[in-house]
């Protein structure tokens, strides 16, 4: 049996249309966007900026789109990746897979013009101190599941008896906070 899978089908603009018109008629509470291309092991320079443009594009048709039905102040998207890039080139120009990846995020609740944390020439991640952000040899590495009890925290669900069956194990950080 094939499964209809709406982000191989349509490119980010339906995908954003589709995914606030959900939103908006209370159907949805998120959507997981997707834009091909990024698994660049050969041709990584010219295949990543086509690549981040189509990205970057579909994300402001999303803001536009958002704001255009009404409800740009009450979203906030998360940009990411499942794994980033390697810091060298392989033997044909390209770029494989790598445990270090970044993230941006926007929207309400999340302050902008913000940096937290950094990675050295080798692309490994530096540790942060845990209350103020700031880089710390003691600290610790920044990982998916500070960034989802984060997101908790910022959509209000965080310490609700329901949210409480799917436990995160780590502690709070303040990501979103001024």
């Amino acid at each position: 049996m094939r499964h209809w899978l709406p982000s191989r089908n349509f490119g980010p603009a339906v995908q954003a249309q589709l995914a606030i018109a959900a939103y908006k008629a209370g159907i949805a509470a998120s959507a997981n966007l997707t834009v091909g291309g990024f698994d660049t092991h050969g041709d990584h320079d010219n295949r990543q900026f086509a690549s981040l443009r189509r990205y970057l594009e579909g994300v402001d048709f999303l803001m536009e789109e958002a704001e255009r039905q009404g409800i740009a102040d009450n979203i906030v998207v998360v940009m990411g990746s499942d794994f980033g890039r390697t810091p060298g080139y392989n033997m044909n120009m390209g770029k494989d897979h790598w445990s270090i990846t970044s993230m941006m995020f926007m929207g309400t609740g999340i302050p902008g013009n913000t940096v937290i944390g950094e990675t050295n020439h080798g692309h490994v991640a530096k540790t942060v101190n845990p209350e103020t952000l700031e880089l710390d040899e003691n600290g610790i590495r920044i990982t998916p599941e500070h960034i989802h009890l984060s997101l908790r925290q910022l959509a209000g669900v965080w310490g609700h008896p329901l949210e409480q069956n799917f436990p995160i194990g780590v502690e709070k950080m303040p990501l979103f906070e001024d």
